[in-house]
């Protein structure tokens, strides 16, 4: 989910994927069979098995504190209950047929049936992080069906909303504005002078979209508050991401992109005069120049596509549900207030 740029690429790959399931030996092994049974909240059904009761009782609670405050940022009701799927450990995790579990995958949910799943990490706060993290993608699923489970295919090709403004919304509300990793993108970006501009993060599948995206939500948090980003969402599903931002905002995505990049800037170059640059103190391994070279980079997660039929991420921090206070975007200089 991480490598395209828009959602009608990741409908065509979508469409050979049950293809490529079936071919002799990629069929899924399951080693035991899992009594489910059913946790119903309000809004959600929490399905789990006895081994993990105690932990689903409080992923239940936590689910619900998540849909208070995505609920009333994002301006959207869910019409009925949302499953989340839960396994008491990676190695029972990565039997489920829900999903094609790759190596690092922490969470996932597919658009098609609003389905959320995730295995237990020994951590709450991982935990928490992926549950936030996941349940904005139910929401952008729900508002792009318009509630209708299975629904709104069409909508969502015709939207072709950028993996930076999914992925980045779903980490900026799930993490908030602080976030190390960012912030360390950001500089390493500034400093080298590839601070990407919009219009670069949503074509050029070089550019990893959850931190720069992570970081232009941020900004638009800081600017215009969080309720903001919830009508650009739902301006975007009909206008596209473009006219979203221009209905929500009053400004055009280059504009945008413009103030986004001298904030960032503004921000970091200052700093870089107490930092040496990497090449002083160590030497390249790979390079865009080398050959059979590729891209390193320590990322949430890999495709699916988090726009596509299926999301899925990797875990990093927690953030709580209550925001901390406001900082530079991308700026790790504190840490969010305890949940």
């Amino acid at each position: 989910m991480r490598r395209m740029g828009g959602i009608a690429a990741a409908l065509a790959l979508f469409g050979a994927a049950p293809l490529a399931a079936q071919y002799f030996g990629k069929n899924k092994v399951q080693y035991q069979a899992f009594d489910f049974k059913i946790i119903q909240t309000e809004h959600f059904e929490v399905y789990y098995y006895p081994a993990e009761r105690t932990a689903a009782l409080d992923a239940a609670r936590m689910a619900e504190r998540w849909y208070a405050r995505l609920s009333r940022i994002l301006h959207h009701q869910f019409q009925g209950r949302k499953p989340i799927i839960l396994y008491a450990s990676q190695s029972d995790f990565q039997q489920t047929n829900i999903t094609d579990v790759f190596e690092g995958l922490q969470g996932s949910t597919d658009f098609f049936k609003h389905r959320m799943v995730l295995p237990f990490t020994g951590s709450y706060a991982e935990f928490e992080h992926v549950i936030g993290h996941e349940m904005v993608h139910q929401f952008q699923f729900d508002v792009i069906s318009r509630g209708r489970i299975g629904a709104g295919v069409q909508t969502l090709v015709n939207a072709n909303l950028p993996l930076w403004f999914m992925e980045g919304m779903a980490e900026y509300l799930s993490i908030g504005p602080i976030d190390p990793l960012t912030s360390m993108t950001l500089r390493d970006a500034s400093l080298e002078g590839h601070l990407p501009t919009i219009e670069e993060m949503t074509y050029d599948p070089r550019i990893f979209p959850y931190h720069f995206g992570h970081a232009l939500l941020a900004y638009v948090g800081e600017k215009w508050g969080d309720e903001a980003i919830g009508q650009i969402l739902q301006a975007s599903v009909s206008s596209g991401v473009e006219g979203g931002f221009k209905r929500s905002l009053g400004i055009t995505l280059d504009d945008l992109s413009s103030e986004w990049r001298d904030a960032v800037q503004t921000t970091y170059l200052p700093q870089l005069a107490d930092h040496y640059r990497a090449r002083r103190i160590a030497q390249p391994l790979l390079t865009r120049s080398a050959p059979r070279a590729c891209c390193i980079s320590p990322p949430p997660c890999r495709p699916t596509d988090a726009t596509s039929p299926t999301s899925a991420r990797r875990i990093r921090s927690s953030w709580t549900s209550t925001s901390p206070t406001r900082r530079p975007v991308g700026s790790s200089g504190g840490s969010s207030s305890p949940r």
